[in-house]
């Protein structure tokens, strides 16, 4: 094997390593189950629920005890930096592709343990589950 080869086997191994590292893991767990999420805040009544849906969306109807902090909104990343975070932080939008941006970026601050709801606030109504109107 020449030095080049040598190299460019090293150089990759060494790149797939780097990006490896940098990628949030966390972020692809995958979603909890209505039956769990409802078990993680039976658990933890302490919990901090966000809905992370426009606030047209959330007035429209949330989970009991949801605060709405808009993931699309630039003020996101500032008011979830004053919420603990080693706190569990439970996150819910209309369908789950929002919740699993809030997620990857709740990670991203720190936050060490994040719940994102399967099928969001359609699952929850689907499954019968209460709504209320904020």
């Amino acid at each position: 094997m020449n030095l080049n080869t040598r190299f460019l086997g090293l150089f990759t191994a060494l790149l797939f390593a780097i990006l490896q590292s940098c990628s949030p893991t966390s972020s692809n767990d995958p979603q909890v189950t209505i039956t769990e999420f409802e078990e993680i805040r039976a658990a933890q009544p302490e919990a901090i629920i966000i809905d992370v849906r426009t606030p047209a969306e959330y007035n429209s109807g949330t989970i009991e005890g949801a605060n709405n902090i808009n993931v699309l909104d630039d003020s996101f990343v500032p008011k979830v930096s004053t919420l603990d975070k080693n706190q569990t932080v439970m996150v819910f939008c209309k369908s789950g592709g929002r919740s699993a941006k809030a997620k990857a970026q709740l990670q991203e601050l720190g936050f060490t343990n994040v719940v994102d709801l399967e099928g969001g606030i359609k699952g929850w109504k689907a499954a019968d589950k209460k709504v209320v109107k904020p």
